[in-house]
């Protein structure tokens, strides 16, 4: 007989307990062929960029706007001149070698992610070579083979990212998707969740501790689902103060009777300071 605690011997698969109330069909379905998409989080991290051509300029956009520390390698002459105006607006976040690719740029240990934007398809190569020997996450412009992820189509509206990825078969048609999806959403989507961020910390600070976590991913929800884009994104210090006001009871009051209630109130200061100027 094997030893129980032993569990080289035991196949793990017969170790996991039934589930006879559970409906397999219901389960989101496994479509193998795609990425892993995510937003990382690469602010003050170091990213080397190979390149300061046009592709390397949309690059730098990304980065730059998610805040990362870039290390720009690219001979004067091959600067676009998007590529060098960054580099003279941002000194802080990039730092400009003014040259070609050498394999000792890859020594620096603070490099995440390496990207490479240059008409040589040689060079590219052996920057990805090098980056698979440190282990380092690359993606080499246009050479879908030779990329650890890929760059998407995206839109951006404040808080709000979304990218549309086709997985290096398309980025032409990735655009115009992207834009139909914009499209499609109120011009108010950005501010309207800045505004339920603010009210999330608000909740928090009001409300600490992972005990309530669920009563307030629950709260918060409800939030999101009752009141529109427009609404949300009309949200003010007032309102929000007075949509808390209903937590502890369970209760998402809706947009107008916020509204009546700051009127009400206001009302209230009004006749208060009438009453205080007669008793003058």
């Amino acid at each position: 007989m094997a030893n129980e605690n032993d569990l080289t011997t035991v196949d793990p698969l017969s170790l996991i307990p039934p589930f006879p109330n559970s409906d397999p069909s219901t389960y989101p379905k496994i479509t193998p062929g795609g990425s892993l998409i995510l937003a990382w989080q690469i602010r003050n991290k170091r990213v080397l960029l190979v390149g300061g051509g046009n592709v390397a300029a949309t690059r730098l956009v990304h980065l730059l706007s998610a805040d990362a520390l870039v290390t720009l390698i690219c001979p004067p002459p091959g600067l676009h001149p998007e590529t060098a105006h960054r580099l003279k607006t941002h000194r802080d976040a990039i730092t400009y070698i003014p040259r070609l690719f050498s394999p000792s740029d890859l020594d620096d240990p603070s490099i995440s992610l390496v990207l490479t934007a240059i008409d040589d398809p040689a060079a590219s190569t052996e920057v990805y070579t090098l980056c698979k020997k440190a282990k380092i996450p690359v993606n080499v412009a246009d050479v879908p083979p030779e990329c650890d992820f890929y760059f998407g189509s995206v839109h951006r509206d404040g808080p709000l990212q979304i990218m549309v990825s086709t997985n290096g078969n398309g980025p032409k048609l990735a655009a115009m998707i992207r834009r139909k999806v914009a499209d499609g959403l109120p011009s108010c989507t950005g501010s309207a969740i800045e505004k339920v961020g603010e009210l999330r910390k608000k909740l928090r600070k009001m409300v600490p501790g992972s005990a309530a976590g669920g009563k307030r991913m629950e709260w918060m929800s409800r939030v999101c689902e009752e009141w529109s884009f427009e609404e949300l994104a009309a949200l003010d210090e007032g309102m929000m103060e007075g949509l808390l006001g209903g937590y502890e009871e369970g209760k998402v009051a809706g947009f107008e009777e916020i509204k009546l209630g700051r009127l009400m109130e206001a009302v209230k200061i009004g006749e208060g300071e009438d009453d205080d100027k007669e008793a003058q």
